[in-house]
């Protein structure tokens, strides 16, 4: 099967565009259930959901906008627990232009995707990674995206669906989400909650 992650985060094709995952999952504290929710900064394609789309959704689930939303990073609709591979996708923090620039935390293995304007870097003769410090080879302009993803194992505890967060509007996932096993990526439909 033809890999499309590449696809995903294209810009040339369709710029990604940073949104936020609101996972909540379910743990068990003395004896009672606790929600706890990350939230996971993710790049992709987000877009309104077409008409033929919003016939197949109930009414009681469509109370605002419906918009389509294309990642690398896994989204969920309710779950429960099973260890899942996931994808960690995050911005590195530094001034542009510039040639340093800072991870969150430290990769496993000290191995990451490191992409500048959807092109993937040479890790060899592009860049250096020392823990959480990215140093490139040559310096980028005030209009490059840089963006790092690297594969994880997260444990998914028993789970309500997926907030997604682009704009500052909410979006639930309502539709189960669909995942293109070895495309790279996954696709999910959210359905707009609230001003945040």
């Amino acid at each position: 099967m033809l890999d499309m992650s590449d696809v995903v985060n294209d810009v040339d094709l369709a710029p990604p565009q940073p949104f936020t995952i609101l996972r909540s999952t379910a743990i068990w504290n003395n004896g009672v259930f606790e929600s706890v929710t990350t939230p996971i900064t993710v790049f992709g394609i987000v877009e309104r959901a077409g008409a033929k789309q919003l016939a197949m959704m109930a009414e009681a689930d469509r109370v605002g906008a419906v918009m389509n939303f294309w990642a690398t990073q896994p989204m969920y609709v309710t779950r429960g627990k099973a260890p899942e591979p996931s994808t960690m996708a995050v911005a590195p923090a530094g001034a542009m232009p510039g040639t340093v620039y800072t991870l969150p935390s430290a990769p496993p293995g000290g191995i990451i995707d490191l992409f500048l304007n959807g092109n993937l870097l040479n890790p060899f003769t592009d860049y250096t990674l020392d823990g959480v410090t990215i140093t490139l080879g040559s310096s980028t302009s005030g209009r490059d995206q840089l963006f790092a993803t690297w594969p994880i194992t997260a444990n998914v505890a028993p789970a309500a669906s997926d907030i997604l967060v682009y704009n500052g509007e909410q979006y639930r996932i309502v539709e189960g989400v669909t995942h293109y096993p070895g495309s790279g990526y996954w696709r999910a439909a959210g359905t707009r909650l609230s001003m945040i």
